[in-house]
């Protein structure tokens, strides 16, 4: 979320494929108490839903509970919701944190999870975004990691 709004790309990259995206309140609450942004992005996490593009969900305490409370230790709240939900109901995840991607590969078996550069090298392979459109979205998310490049 964090990333793609950065970018200022989170919903034309949510509303590339059909379906729902799925995001732990948690996320939702994390994103809100960003000091400048979280105003924002909690709005545009709104119209996404209205728009059922994006469904907020809610952790299960007793079955996804546990997990979340051992993976809060390393990543973030959002970030162990996201992993503990994705992990129980049989979801991928998408992640950009490396704790929480270490994370998802520590778990027996590992969760499988992706990322913003993997998300816009499908939309170009689909041809739902163009390289140029999308090395523009990777350049804007501010990541400037060299194993991690768009095209």
């Amino acid at each position: 979320i964090s990333t793609l709004h950065r970018a200022k790309a989170l919903s034309r990259v949510l509303e590339l494929w059909s379906g729902r995206w799925f995001v732990p309140v948690q996320v939702r609450e994390e994103a809100g108490a960003w000091p400048t942004e979280g105003t924002k992005v909690t709005s545009i996490l709104a119209e996404l839903v209205g728009r059922h593009v994006l469904e907020i969900l809610t952790l299960d305490p007793r079955v996804e509970g546990p997990l979340f409370a051992t993976l809060t230790r390393t990543p973030g709240q959002g970030e162990s919701a996201t992993i503990a939900i994705a992990c129980h109901r049989q979801y991928g995840a998408v992640l950009d944190d490396s704790a929480a991607r270490q994370a998802c590969d520590r778990l027996k078996p590992p969760l499988v999870w992706t990322g913003t550069e993997h998300l816009l090298r499908r939309a170009v392979s689909e041809h739902l975004l163009t390289s140029s459109e999308a090395r523009a979205i990777w350049t804007a998310t501010g990541i400037l990691d060299p194993k991690r490049q768009v095209l």
